[in-house]
């Protein structure tokens, strides 16, 4: 009798590492891993796994919370930065959209902001993805704007501030820009 029982252990013992065994091997992926990349001195990386999407933005600005946005008409995503003590932003929307090519985002852009002086407008490529670029002064504002277009979504990446003021962050747009990466 003694010898039926530990057979019958030893089997049960058998078939609960073959249970686990099975079930170890069906598990779910996990989630993708951001890029490995070194983060420049002076700034923080964000990466967003679901929209595929990353880049840099200043440590000492201000990181305003998602809660601040309502987000309607397409739009998925408002990520916004703002330089402490002043108006200066930086704020990053993806949504879906309809545009296809970069010309028909220029020309809808001309649409959307009628009241503007174009200082710029370039199609300029960032980390192997082509976007257009656009400068404008409205008022006493100095913006800069850069959309690409990727997976049926447009990544804005908009920098405002006034006049006076858009020289001295200019730098800290490019950097927002040339960090940024579209999976």
């Amino acid at each position: 009798m003694r010898g039926k029982r530990f057979n019958l252990g030893v089997i049960s013992v058998l078939v609960a590492l073959l249970v686990v065994s099975i079930t170890g091997c069906t598990r779910q992926p996990s989630p993708p891993v951001p890029p490995i990349t070194p983060v420049t001195p002076g700034y923080i990386q964000s990466y967003d796994h679901k929209l595929g999407y990353s880049f840099e933005y200043p440590e000492d600005w201000t990181v305003h919370s998602p809660e601040e946005f309502r987000l309607v008409g397409g739009v998925e995503k408002v990520e916004m930065f703002t330089k402490k003590g002043e108006g200066t932003s930086i704020t990053i929307v993806v949504g879906s959209t309809d545009w296809t090519n970069l010309e028909e985002v220029k020309r809808q852009y001309g649409e959307i902001h009628p009241i503007k002086i174009i200082l710029k407008e370039d199609i300029i490529e960032v980390n192997g993805r082509e976007g257009y670029k656009i400068i404008y002064k409205s008022f006493a504002t100095k913006t800069s704007v850069v959309v690409f277009l990727a997976n049926g979504k447009a990544y804005t990446i908009n920098y405002g501030t006034t006049e006076d003021l858009y020289a001295a962050s200019e730098e800290i747009f490019d950097h927002v820009i040339n960090s940024f990466v579209i999976q």
